[in-house]
Order: structure tokens, then C-alpha cells, then sequence
């Protein structure tokens, strides 16, 4: 368990041998920490020590689900941040690296000590804002936005799982935070200068990855979007199609799964230029 600034517990997972360079894999909305332990163990067999950990409201972080400290802005601004400042403490090795899938990338920005970070790598990482989709997608993100979402959580205080179609239910409060994120052009940014310079701050080399059948979570224009939300000038943006791995389909979490493991060599090569 490691303690946030605000005195909350998170749960973490540590993979490997002190002393190696750490990966610190920041979990997409409502994804649980075991979802990325055989990704985790690969890490640790190319030579990396992994951190994984359920932000606030998930998994083994429990939490009130009407907890106001539960929001998308503290899983960056408290969450985030404890755990890169642990594993600056306790990994023995100055070189901190991030994989973000999803809500990951959209956050590490928010981060106090993001500075700490060496490179990031994220996965079907996306505005949320709804201007980016097209087609039935777009309808069906307008819809959870403005009428699933606040309807579910004024009723049952939370956001059911079946209601956004993932694994557990979100608090209160970052799922209102992520509409309210998807109902703005700028996303996380909002209208916020502060967060816009958090942004533009990151200097360090950024890789994006989308995947052509995602195209309701993430697909390519939103992420494409958060890429060029980025200050960075070191940073890239590549589009997979399954077929590219001889794949039906990958989706927003297929990537992670065990099947489809030759992806991972991406992560391990490029994070090695790095180290």
C-alpha cells in the first residue's frame, strides 16, 4: 500500500529486482492493476522492475463510492504522483519509465513529479472529448456523456459497469469528471491554464499508439489529439491495424492480453533506447 499526499492508500504491485530500471504502468478507467501482470512479468524479463497499482475507487484501493477525493484529476495529481515518488525512494535505479493505456495518458501530465519520468509510452491513449469521434461512435460517447452517465450516477450514486461497458463500477466522481472532460473540445485541458502549461511541460520522448478497430474508446483523431495536446517535440504517433500482426481484431484492451504478446516487443525496444 502506498500512502497519497492525502493521506489515501493505494494498492501496488511490485515486479522484478531493485536496482533496475522501473516501469510504472498507469491503468486505464476501471482496469484493475492484475489486468497488466503478464505485460508486467515481460517487462521484468527484458530487464526492466515493474510498479502497477489501482488508482483510488479500484480494485483493492477501496473507497467510498460517493468519496470526493475519487476523481480523474487526483488518480494524476495524488495517485500518480505517490507512486513515482515510491519508486524514486525505493527502486535503487534513477530511471523511471511510463506505460499509460487509456485514462493513463491522459493524467501523467497531472503528475507533480512527472519531470522524474525518463519516456512514455501510451496506449489507445485519448482526448475524451467527443468532438473527435465520428459516425455511430460519436452518438453513442454523446449519449453516455449527457444522459447514461448523469442519469446512473444521480440514481445509483455510481457508475454501474454495464453502463459504460467495463469490468467495475466507477465513484461518483470520476465519472462525472470524465464527462465533463468528454463534453469539452479541449478534454482534460478544459479551459485551464494550468493544466495547458502541465501539458506543454513534458519535454520527454512520447509514443502513441492507436488501434484501427478501437473505434469506439479511442479512436484514431482522439488520439491523435492528445498527442498534439503534448508539448513535447520528441514524440510519435502510430497507427496499428490487427492485420498488421495477422489479427481479427485488437481493440482498446486486446493489446495487453497474453495472445497477443508479440506487440509487446514495441514497448521493450523502445523503451531500451532510453535507458
Amino acid at each position: 500500500m502506498i500512502e497519497c499526499g492525502d493521506g489515501k492508500l493505494i494498492a501496488a504491485t511490485h515486479f522484478g529486482r531493485e536496482g533496475k530500471p522501473t516501469v510504472i504502468i498507469s491503468a486505464a478507467t476501471g482496469a484493475q492493476r492484475s489486468y497488466y501482470g503478464r505485460f508486467a512479468q515481460s517487462l521484468v524479463e527484458q530487464g526492466f522492475q515493474v510498479v502497477t497499482f489501482d488508482y483510488r475507487g479500484i480494485g483493492d484501493s477501496t473507497t467510498k463510492m460517493n468519496d470526493p477525493s475519487a476523481s480523474m484529476t487526483n488518480w494524476g495529481e495524488l495517485d500518480l504522483t505517490a507512486v513515482i515518488d515510491w519508486v524514486a525512494k525505493n527502486g535503487n535505479n534513477p530511471q523511471i519509465f511510463l506505460v499509460g493505456h487509456s485514462v493513463g495518458g491522459q493524467i501523467f501530465p497531472l503528475a507533480r513529479n512527472k519531470s522524474l519520468v525518463r519516456a512514455a509510452y501510451f496506449i489507445a491513449s485519448q482526448t475524451a472529448s467527443r468532438y473527435y469521434w465520428t459516425g455511430p461512435q460519436k452518438l453513442s460517447v454523446m449519449l453516455l456523456w449527457n444522459l447514461i452517465l448523469p442519469t446512473t450516477t444521480t440514481l445509483t450514486g455510481k457508475l454501474p459497469n454495464w453502463a459504460y461497458g467495463g469490468k467495475y463500477d466507477l465513484p461518483k466522481g470520476v465519472a462525472i469528471e470524465w464527462a465533463t472532460w468528454g463534453r469539452h473540445k479541449n478534454g482534460v485541458l478544459q479551459d485551464d491554464n494550468n493544466r495547458l502549461r502541465a501539458f506543454k511541460e513534458v519535454n520527454i520522448p512520447l509514443r502513441f499508439i492507436s488501434i484501427a478497430d478501437d473505434k469506439l474508446l479511442a479512436p484514431k483523431d482522439a488520439v491523435e489529439q492528445l498527442y498534439h495536446q503534448y508539448g513535447s517535440l520528441n514524440k510519435e504517433h502510430h497507427h496499428w491495424y490487427p492485420s498488421d500482426f495477422g489479427k481479427r481484431k485488437i481493440g482498446h484492451f486486446g493489446f495487453f492480453r497474453k495472445e497477443n504478446s508479440e506487440m509487446w516487443d514495441d514497448v521493450h525496444l523502445w523503451l531500451k533506447r532510453y535507458v
